[in-house]
């Protein structure tokens, strides 16, 4: 039998998925391509692609600023050296209040006057000029210094909360608050041409193979063959890592960022330690913060040189002041100034300092606070009192060196809390370590970040040993608990009275664990003895759940020199001892970080590696230049040797050592993005480790490499390019398809952002040949919030509320001016009339990258890629977790072939009746809030003028109890009565600034909110309690009351003064309880009449004013109290017919639909603080929890839960996008199935999981044949019957003959998408639908589905 399943057409293929039945009962899956010609004509939507024009608009308008990154002077028209390391008096740097230190050099008049002393000498010219350049930049960054105090405070922004709201999910109140704390140091090489103001160049030795461990100062026969190579090319790029972790913390949010510049008159640290021409992503980075922040006009620049009039405007910001031509100057001359004043566009709330390394170094040394070395005008540096110092791209001698410095204090003193956390991050082509030491006593306050989960149990029971008093805890029936040996849990109480509450338990140790569901305790010797009550409570079946405790943990780190250098006898050599030390290295592959041979040959790399770069000035190069009498491969080579004394060659993982050598060697000197973007993401995230305390950290070492990328590179190239570092260590070819590749990036948020930048930087989309051009295509229908800005590095405070993919296609073009990008807006999805049609997955592009957050639309991108052959990578965070899926054409398992167990959805019954958990009590109160402020007023809206209309009500009445039932009918007829009727009693002009029609909504409103707590916490409760008595037993006999259910305590606002009942310290918090629920209800049900919203609206209601009002309704409802007897005889003791009670709400609504009002109607919105909505789910889930003995929630956790808010931080993000582009790399290459890896990440931890690929599930198919879901038939059409005329009966005979079947399986179905176009036991005798084309009948079933889709709606309107 074969069911076939035709995909959704519009022009060329069509594919069937197709179910084989053999003869012998055997099934078989095809899939079947059908090329028809199609008469239906292809619709694409061009309205939401961004227009060419204005590509090339944007990309003409960043080139103009590419030069701006080339090595040479006259980039801006720059006239000699004086132009191009001056500084103006005015320029946007002394004007700006960016909080920038500068070392012991004080502000003052900055103005030079050239011709005061001429200078005739070139020489003494050009050193006049270096040394007026100091003492300028210097004076201009100290007039900064004294005028930026309030500069910070002024670009902050005005809601941070909501700005770092998905962090704040992950991180918590606490770990939040104390990262904005956090002072975060950053050294590493910035670039710029500052920097090499004191030389002309560098020297560089040893390369015509002199082959010793003497360094340059060395005297020998060969100085006069050494080579000079132009300083600029060598630093002007910064390090790519460098930003990395800058645009990571700052995202974060930490508080202020000191970047660590070179001391005047000095050479550049590290100068030969890295080589920014092969540093792709840092020049990517030098490219976008300059066209962003230098945004000059070639025309405008022009005209001022030849009038002299027009002032060069280079950047106006809404919140930055302009930058001038001059100005410019200084961002490209200073790479600190330039990433400085990058870091506050990424987040103008950020603190940015720039601090000599001299004073730096003396400032951890010494005191906290150490003055500038003027006079006591000069306002001191301090580094906070949370820093942590961050080396970047340094050689060891420098990590030392800072290292030493953070640890001084913690030496001179003893005192733990006296060392300054320290990490060191660096990559060296396709290696990458990272380095923490926190000191010798640092704590770890929470190890996962995870909330513990409340268990229910049924029973604890007492156990007697001869030692001490055990407790066996049962957990209730299909619950499973989390506990494991040794750990500390503590048991909770009923929360709903003031009784087992407020008792507090002891916390007890797990001793043992029985079953997933059975556990034994004792009493926890650090804490207080239980109470005899709290006992008798415990045993009694008074606790109702327990939860892990989390305990601080103390763990203890060692300096860098103690490892490399324990002896200290000569601190010029280290030792490879401890890498046999497996404690000291954090796994980072379960496959290679466990190989001993690949750690040491790792570690000595990274030894031999700065060894390098002492003697010869430079980084060894793979390229062979036919001077050299030795390769900088073979001299490498030699000083591993001696590092190693030759132990590793008679090892029998030689080859592995070898293998490892050889691939460091041979990338070392060039920067591979995925790496730079995965080593910044780590070393961010330990930074925050540090100063929070929060999540596990790296201990102490973390090794990753990706050597499995090099499989099948070609020869390295040297030539510039864009990726020139990523030709050098892969080869020109791959470089070459990344430009030429189609890339279908579908979504542009926080991912989307971090894959965009990461490919920019590896040259994407820039390339073209006589038949293929390069283009990224981008989709995104979301607009941008401000809660994107700290995990979007992208988008900016002006961009929000603009589509994502435009604003995410601008941002791009400043990263890569040449890159050929598409921004649309459109869904991928099922819809025919878009852009992303058969057609364009057909042919439009090669591969795709996931960037989405929902399972649905990451299934249908799957089933596409699986149809048309695509590879796809795809990518999810949550919080620290993380994972990357790559799917491999014809090898791998697709996306859709295994999936995660769908959440378990909340049961109604739970939800109205029997909640335990404060979700339940979240997800109602959410529920609430859409009845009463959105489904309600549309309600009213949707009715008004039927019912204003209507002569005889009965008919509606009739309607309602027909379509609906009678409770249904009833409440329907009670809302439309309240949300009507109001309007005869509200008087004056549906008008807000008319003050007696606002009075009469407030007390309308007032008294609706009031009565609708009375309703909803006592007389429901109530009538629950009256259907279920306490004593009740269920239908098994067992009793009513006893599992998940609780009773409920139905709640009653009691005024302190009542006569009649008496007033508890409890009842005074379910007052203000519901206080606080009447108060955010009121506001809400003013702004369905009111159309005024906002910090002014007279619909804000304080809790006094409810209170009062609560006072008032209270009294008259004790008065209704005494005379209900006879209200109730009066009313005759009856109840009405149904209809009855409909008609009387009804004409109530009617009189009130008279004045055809227009209710407002309120979506709930998460992250706005100011509406007033989370306030008010959080009122009303609280007081429901407080009926159920339920502990609360605050507004954060009830703003998350109603919100479905998935936790999100930049350094999961950066880390998981870091992953996909390797990915993306080796699908480009077309390695084998087994080098690629999916992986699974747990920053948090961390932990790190990569797996090859699953193969794909290979089924039997006709002639024992197997195949696999990527195995297609494709029938074509034929000059004699072309594609559009194949008939069904003719389409069948050239599938079975096609899948060479003909006599063994028989077709049981065929199907279009969710449409059945045959079937063999209806259609199999129907000789007119078998001679009809099948284009034809595809056609007439969608047009007949569309049909009966356009009744279905009108009928349920």
């Amino acid at each position: 039998m074969i069911s076939i399943n035709i995909k959704p057409l519009v022009i060329g293929a069509f594919h069937l998925f197709i179910l084989l039945q053999s003869v012998d009962g055997a099934r078989h899956h095809y899939r079947s391509s059908s090329w028809l010609s199609s008469s239906i004509p292809a619709t694409r939507r061009t309205g939401d692609l961004i227009s060419s024009s204005m590509q090339e608009q944007q990309k003409e308008e960043t080139a103009r600023y590419h030069h701006l990154s080339s090595p040479r002077g006259d980039a801006l028209g720059f006239k000699g050296p004086s132009r191009l390391f001056g500084y103006r008096q005015k320029s946007l740097l002394q004007r700006r209040q960016s909080m920038i230190q500068i070392d012991g050099l004080r502000g003052g008049d900055i103005n030079s006057n050239e011709d005061e002393n001429p200078v005739t000498n070139k020489a003494e010219e050009e050193e006049e000029v270096v040394k007026t350049t100091v003492e300028k930049q210097a004076s201009t960054q100290q007039n900064i210094s004294n005028k930026n105090k309030n500069k910070s405070n002024k670009k902050k922004v005005d809601n941070d909360d909501e700005r770092y709201s998905r962090q704040m999910f992950a991180l918590g109140a606490r770990a939040h608050k104390l990262v904005r704390s956090t002072t975060a140091i950053l050294d590493g090489p910035m670039g710029g041409k500052q920097s090499l103001s004191t030389i002309d160049n560098v020297i560089i030795d040893g390369a015509d193979g002199f082959d010793g461990l003497e360094g340059n100062n060395k005297n020998n026969d060969n100085e006069g063959k050494r080579h000079v190579v132009e300083a600029s090319t060598m630093s002007e790029v910064p390090s790519g890592l460098l930003y990395e972790i800058a645009k990571n913390l700052a995202l974060s949010g930490v508080g202020r960022i000191i970047l660590v510049d070179d001391n005047d008159n000095s050479e550049p640290t590290d100068m030969g330690y890295f080589d920014g021409t092969l540093d792709d992503l840092g020049a990517a980075y030098r490219r976008a913060a300059l066209s962003e922040i230098v945004k000059s006009s070639t025309t405008e620049k022009d005209q001022d040189d030849n009038d002299g009039k027009k002032k060069n405007i280079v950047n106006v910001d809404d919140d930055d002041e302009e930058v001038d031509e001059s100005d410019a100057e200084e961002f490209i001359d200073s790479g600190a100034i330039l990433l400085s004043e990058y870091i506050q566009r990424l987040n103008p709330g950020v603190q940015v300092d720039i601090v000599k390394r001299g004073k730096l170094l003396d400032l951890i040394r010494g005191s906290d606070v150490a003055e500038n070395g003027g006079t006591s005008e000069e306002e001191p540096i301090s580094l906070g009192t949370n820093p942590v110092v961050v080396c970047i791209d340094r050689s060891q001698s420098v990590q030392l060196e800072m290292n030493d410095a953070c640890r001084v204090k913690c030496t001179s003193t003893g005192k733990s809390e006296d060392s300054v956390p320290f990490v060191s991050v660096e990559t060296a082509g396709v290696h990458s370590r990272v380095f923490c030491d926190f000191g010798p006593n640092f704590v770890v306050v929470d190890e996962d970040g995870e909330t513990p989960r409340s268990t229910l149990l049924e029973r604890v029971e007492e156990v007697e040993e001869s030692n001490s008093t055990l407790f066996t805890v049962h957990c209730l029936e299909g619950e499973r608990h989390d506990v494991s040996y040794g750990d500390v849990i503590k048991f909770q109480g009923d929360q709903s009275d003031g009784q087992d509450g407020n008792i507090r338990f002891a916390k007890y140790q797990v001793t043992a664990v029985k079953s997933p569901s059975c556990f034994t305790v004792k009493q926890w010797e650090e804490d207080e003895q239980e109470s005899a009550e709290s006992l008798m409570i415990l045993l009694g079946g008074g606790v109702r759940s327990f939860a892990r405790v989390k305990l601080p943990k103390a763990t203890s780190f060692q300096s860098l020199r103690s490892i490399l250098q324990p002896s200290h006898s000569d601190e010029t050599e280290t030792t490879n001892d401890f890498i046999d030390d497996e404690a000291l290295f954090a796994p980072s592959d379960l496959d290679k970080s466990f190989d001993p041979v690949r750690r040491r040959a790792i570690m000595t790399s990274m030894t031999a590696l700065d060894m390098f770069v002492k003697k010869y000035n430079r980084l060894p190069s793979r390229i062979v230049k036919k001077e050299q009498k030795r390769t900088d491969i073979d001299r490498f080579n030699s000083l591993v040797r001696k590092l190693t004394k030759e132990t590793d060659a008679e090892a029998p993982q030689s080859k592995t050592w070898e293998s490892m050598i050889g691939n460091f060697a041979q990338t070392c000197r060039g920067k591979f993005t995925p790496i730079q973007a995965l080593s910044g993401a780590l070393a961010a995230q330990e930074v925050l480790k540090a100063a929070t305390g929060l999540y596990n950290p790296v201990k102490q070492f973390l090794l990753y490499d990706c050597d499995e990328v090099l499989h099948g590179s070609d020869e390295s190239s040297e030539s510039y390019s864009v990726a020139s570092g990523q030709s050098y260590i892969l080869g020109e070819q791959i470089s070459k398809k990344l430009a030429r590749s189609r890339i279908f990036l579908v979504g542009a948020g926080a991912i989307g952002c971090e894959l965009l930048k990461n490919l920019s930087a590896m040259g994407a989309a820039t390339g073209s040949s006589n038949t293929k051009k390069g283009c990224l295509i981008l989709t995104d229908m979301d607009t941008i919030e401000k809660s994107n800005l700290s995990r979007q590095l992208l988008f900016r405070d002006h961009d929000v509320g603009e589509f994502k993919s435009a604003a995410a296609r601008a941002a791009m073009l400043r990263f890569l001016p040449d890159c050929q990008i598409e921004a649309h807006t459109s869904r991928v999805g099922d819809e025919e009339d878009g852009p992303f049609d058969d057609n364009f997955w057909a042919s439009g592009c090669n591969v795709v990258l996931n960037a989405l957050d929902n399972v649905e639309a990451r299934l249908f991108v799957d089933r596409k890629c699986v149809s048309h052959g695509l590879g796809l990578v795809d990518a999810g965070t949550l919080g620290p977790k993380g994972n990357v899926q790559v799917v491999v054409p014809h090898h791998s398992e697709s996306y859709g072939s295994s999936a995660d167990p769908p959440e378990p959805d909340i049961p109604v019954c739970t939800l109205k009746n029997f909640p335990y958990e404060i979700s339940h009590t979240i997800q109602w109160a959410r529920d609430l809030f859409d009845g009463y402020f959105n489904r309600r007023p549309r309600q009213a809206n949707d009715h008004v003028v039927e019912i204003s209309k209507a002569e005889d009500l009965s008919n509606i009445a009739q309607a309602l109890l027909e379509k609906l039932g009678d409770d249904a009918a009833v409440d329907m007829a009670e809302e439309l009565g309240e949300d009507l009727g109001v309007f005869p009693f509200v008087v004056g002009s549906d008008d807000p600034s008319d003050p007696e029609y606002v009075h009469a909504v407030k007390k309308a409103s007032l008294n609706w909110a009031i009565q609708q707590a009375h309703n909803l916490f006592f007389t429901s409760m109530d009538e629950l309690i009256q259907k279920h008595p306490v004593d009740s037993l269920d239908e098994d006999g067992h009793p009513f009351w006893s599992g998940t259910r609780r009773v409920p305590k139905p709640l009653r606002f009691i005024p302190l003064d009542s006569e009649d009942d008496e007033v508890s310290a409890q009842q005074v918090i379910i007052n203000e309880r519901i206080a606080e629920f009447v108060s955010a209800a009121t506001r809400l049900r003013m702004e369905s009449f009111l159309s005024v919203t906002g910090e002014d609206s007279p619909s804000l209601i304080s809790s006094d004013e409810a209170l009062a009002a609560l006072q008032v309704h209270a009294k008259e409802l004790a008065k209704q109290r005494k005379s209900k007897e006879i209200l109730h005889n009066l009313s005759g003791g009856g109840d009405s017919d149904t209809e009855s009670i409909i008609l009387e709400k009804l004409n109530g609504a009617k009189t009130g639909a008279s004045f055809l009002p227009s209710l407002n109607l309120a979506d709930f919105e998460k992250d706005d603080e100011s509406n007033g909505h989370v306030a008010f789910v959080t009122a009303a889930s609280n007081l429901r929890a407080l009926c159920y003995g339920i502990a609360p929630a605050d507004s954060m956790e009830t703003r998350r839960v109603a919100g479905r808010i998935v936790p999100a931080m930049i350094t999961t993000t950066g880390l998981v996008s870091a992953l996909s582009c390797l990915e993306l790399v080796k699908l480009l290459k077309g390695v084998p199935l087994s080098i690629h890896r999916n992986a699974f990440v747990n920053l948090a931890l961390p932990f790190f999981a990569f797996t090859a690929p699953l193969p794909a599930e290979e089924v039997m198919g006709a002639n024992g044949e197997t195949h696999t879901i990527w195995d297609s038939i494709v029938i074509k059409g034929s000059s004699k019957t072309p594609a559009e005329l194949l008939t069904l009966s003719k389409f069948i005979e050239k599938l079975k003959k096609k899948a060479d079947c003909e006599d063994d399986v028989e077709i049981s179905s065929i199907s279009f998408g969710p449409y059945m176009i045959y079937a063999n036991f209806l259609h199999s005798h129907d000789e007119e639908l078998l001679e009809t084309s099948v284009l034809d009948i595809v056609r007439d079933a969608v047009i007949a589905g569309d049909d009966e889709d356009e009744d279905d709606v009108e009928f349920d309107d």
